[in-house]
């Protein structure tokens, strides 16, 4: 039970530890809004693929620069302190986006996707059974 207690923490953390900062927005999607919203797109990203398979989606952001610092920099510090795997980045004039995955016993996996520009900064996490083909469905392949 304890077990538990601390993956569903772990879980949690980007929302309870940034989602109160200062210039910075927030959104929690539950799994039950989830499977009531089987089309969800959002930033061009296509929730609906996975839908069935997510816990929920967090998503953070920032458009001051300095709530962009406190999210790039909040995220950043979680992602080391969780021992999260670096899966991917890339550098394109000035953006930075990265992406990154850990997993929690009983199947469960969370993917931090962290997009980061010189004034703004979007975090989108999704927590659930999912795959790696998964995440790649939520960004567009096939």
């Amino acid at each position: 039970m304890a077990l538990c207690a601390v993956c569903a923490a772990a879980q949690e953390s980007f929302i309870g530890k940034l989602g109160k900062a200062d210039g910075v927005t927030s959104v929690y999607v539950s799994k039950t809004l989830l499977g009531m919203m089987p089309d969800m797109k959002s930033g061009g990203m296509n929730f609906g693929a996975v839908a069935s398979k997510l816990d929920n989606i967090q998503i953070l952001t920032s458009e001051t620069k300095s709530g962009a610092k406190t999210l790039k920099n909040g995220c950043r510090q979680i992602i080391a302190d969780g021992h999260y795997e670096y899966l991917m980045n890339v550098n394109d004039n000035g953006e930075q986006s990265g992406i990154y995955m850990k997993n929690f016993p009983g199947g469960t996996s969370q993917y931090v996707l962290l997009t980061v520009e010189k004034n703004e900064t979007s975090v989108i996490v999704l927590t659930g059974k999912l795959t790696l083909q998964d995440i790649k469905n939520v960004m567009g392949g096939k």
